[in-house]
C-alpha cells in the first residue's frame, strides 16, 4: 500500500473553473486550528468556507474517495462538511495532521484536496508529506482537476504561497473508530 493515491485532472478544467467562478463572491473566514478552532496564525494563515454535500464538486470528490479507499480498506461511514480553502497573501498551513483524538466526533479517518487552481495561478503552495529525515516530499497535485488522498493521520503541510491565489477542496472521510 502506498502512503497516498492520486488522479490527475479527475474533474476538468472548465468545471473547475465554473465552480470557481460560482463561488467567487462567497464570505471566507479565517482557517482555524484543531477541535478547540483556535485561531494561530504561526500555525496556518489561509482563508475557507464551508460547503454543503449537495454541491457536484463534493459528491464528485466523495465517489473518488470512495474508489480510491479500495486501496486503504478502511471502514468509513460519511464525510465532514467540505472545505473551500483560499490562499493569497502569503498564506500557509504548517506541519500538521487531520486526525482528532475526539471520542465525541466520528474518526477522520481519509483525507482528500481536490485542485482547483491551475498550477499557472500561483507560486509557493505547495502540498508536502513528511518523510521523516528527508527533504519534504512534493505531492503530484499541481494539474487542475487533480485529486489526492491520504490517510488524515498523515503528517502534511502548505508552504508559504509568494504569488498569486490557489484553492482547493479539502474532504475527511470519517468512520468508526479504530480498535
Amino acid at each position: 500500500m502506498y502512503r497516498y493515491y492520486y488522479k490527475d485532472k479527475a474533474i476538468s478544467g472548465k468545471d473547475c473553473d465554473e465552480f470557481l467562478e460560482n463561488y467567487k463572491d462567497v464570505e471566507f473566514s479565517s482557517g482555524l486550528v484543531g477541535t478547540e478552532n483556535k485561531n494561530v496564525e504561526e500555525d496556518r494563515k489561509a482563508k475557507i468556507h464551508w460547503l454543503e454535500g449537495t454541491n457536484i464538486l463534493v459528491r464528485a470528490l466523495w465517489s473518488y474517495v470512495l474508489e480510491m479507499n479500495q486501496n486503504f480498506q478502511l471502514n468509513l461511514t460519511g464525510y465532514e462538511k467540505t472545505q473551500l480553502t483560499k490562499y493569497d497573501d502569503e498564506c500557509f498551513y504548517e506541519w500538521h495532521t487531520d486526525a482528532f483524538n475526539d471520542n465525541n466526533r466520528p474518526m477522520r479517518k481519509l483525507s482528500a484536496i481536490l485542485q482547483l487552481s491551475k498550477p499557472e495561478d500561483y507560486e509557493g503552495c505547495e502540498l508536502q508529506l513528511f518523510n521523516g529525515t528527508k527533504e519534504p516530499e512534493e505531492l503530484p497535485i499541481k494539474n487542475q482537476g487533480s485529486i489526492i488522498i491520504f490517510k488524515s493521520s498523515e503528517w502534511h503541510r502548505v508552504s508559504k504561497l509568494t504569488d498569486g491565489v490557489r484553492y482547493s477542496l479539502v474532504m475527511w472521510a470519517t468512520g468508526p473508530r479504530l480498535i
